[in-house]
């Protein structure tokens, strides 16, 4: 409490500046590879499916967010990312489809952790303002770990056997040189733990409290707004999954060889990338993430409607491959909404039940968009694009309705209270008790 105690400091913009590049290379640099490791994982069972794993295998929330409020949270993750590479490795003594779904079942289990710990850390460590450019930092890691799959050995059980190994060493980095919050940060000073405390004050959604509170699950439950963000991270991820499981069965129908979709999708997760920086600097500099969202689902749909009026062919495969590549543009909406919910939810109790609720959705949407393209459809898997013309119709209007729900927020929140003081930041409460809280949109 000695660090959140006493009024607001101002915090010059050099000062702002070094604090933040000092942060960077210690919390970001261990999210981002931490989710590197994740996003290798993500992609073994794609790569996999064309390295042979379908022939020689016989194939035709856990609450942690809970967990988080309680327990330290980086040493949790620690603990979590050294059972879960553990468990990948063992992926690769998996010989039939009931040994590969167990050891997945359980990798599940230890893996949900690291997109919630994550998100959490990030808005404990940084500002609002800051918050969608770095969380789109360490989700595009999920684009590089699967271009660099295209690299990688070519046998499917080498390729679990050595990715799993080499994370379980990564855990213990994490354990060892990830702060679990600003105050408990035995790395840096007393002074700079204050400063970073200060640099958060305007986020107005605390930091740590460890004290379980009803009331606040209560409204997280209650709460519209929630409801329809879980609605659009369950549509997005249904088109992100989906595309993210197929795409090298997508790209090969266009008419290409196994090592052409292999060296392809290098620059398929380069683009991604890429797509995925300039919307996050789009939301920063603009501040309009509803907007953003929009308009990068249009190059999507255009892609999407390309890819089912028109029959690919060898003359025509390079045109075919730019408009899958179009719908990667959608793939911004994942840390988009992200971003929003971190940034628009206060209260600790309140945050870590829509974090549960964010990523149980996550998880119901990626079981059931596999389910979008069905072998019965290939090669062109036209149902399933279809199917995606109509899940962005229901993202738009998601989007769309969120805004106009913030807004109407904030006017009663003006109505209420004209000057903003940030002199109750640190008292745990939700975004809707807090005054001083204005949402972003």
């Amino acid at each position: 409490m000695r660090y959140t105690t006493g009024p607001p400091v101002e915090i010059d913009v050099a000062t702002n500046r070094r604090l933040f590049w000092k942060l960077n290379r210690r919390i970001l640099a261990i999210h981002l590879v931490t989710y590197f490791c994740q996003s290798l994982d993500k992609g073994t069972l794609n790569f996999a499916s064309i390295m042979g794993i379908q022939k020689d295998a016989n194939l035709k929330e856990w609450p942690q967010n809970f967990l988080f409020q309680k327990l330290p949270l980086a040493k949790m993750l620690s603990v979590n990312v050294f059972i879960w590479r553990a468990v990948i490795a063992c992926s690769a003594a998996s010989t039939n489809f009931a040994s590969l779904m167990a050891v997945h079942f359980l990798l599940g289990f230890f893996e949900s952790c690291v997109q919630p710990a994550v998100v959490l850390l990030t808005s404990i460590w940084y500002t609002r303002e800051e918050q969608p450019l770095l969380n789109s930092l360490w989700y595009r890691c999920t684009l590089a770990g699967l271009s660099l799959h295209s690299l990688v050995v070519h046998n499917w059980q080498l390729l679990f056997l050595v990715l799993g190994l080499a994370t379980c060493a990564w855990s213990f980095v994490i354990g060892l040189c990830l702060p679990d919050s600003p105050m408990s940060a035995k790395c840096y000073t007393e002074d700079e733990k204050r400063l970073f405390i200060e640099r958060v004050r305007h986020n107005e959604t605390g930091i740590r409290n460890k004290k379980y509170k009803k009331y606040q699950v209560i409204e997280a439950l209650t709460d519209p707004f929630v409801w329809c963000c879980m609605a659009m991270i369950t549509v997005a991820n249904l088109i992100i999954g989906s595309l993210g499981v197929f795409s090298n069965l997508i790209i090969r129908q266009f008419g290409f060889s196994l090592l052409q979709t292999q060296l392809l999708n290098i620059a398929h997760g380069a683009w991604t990338i890429i797509v995925m920086i300039g919307s996050a600097q789009a939301c920063q500099k603009s501040d309009q993430n509803c907007f953003i969202m929009i308009l990068r689902c249009l190059p999507a749909i255009a892609g999407t409607i390309v890819i089912l009026i028109v029959k690919p062919t060898p003359k025509n495969a390079g045109g075919m491959l730019i408009a899958f590549y179009c719908t990667q543009f959608f793939s911004a909406q994942g840390n988009i909404i992200i971003s929003r919910i971190t940034r628009n939810v206060a209260g600790q109790t309140k945050k870590g039940m829509v974090m549960t609720m964010t990523f149980v959705s996550w998880s119901v949407s990626n079981l059931i968009a596999p389910q979008i393209f069905q072998a019965k459809d290939a090669p062109r898997y036209l149902h399933g694009f279809l199917a995606h013309i109509v899940i962005y119709v229901v993202c738009l209007s998601l989007v769309v309705l969120t805004r106009f729900v913030l807004m109407a927020r904030n006017r009663r929140k003006d109505a209420v209270l004209s000057e903003i003081t940030h002199d109750l930041a640190f008292q745990d409460l939700t975004d809707t008790e807090n005054t001083n809280f204005r949402y972003v949109y």
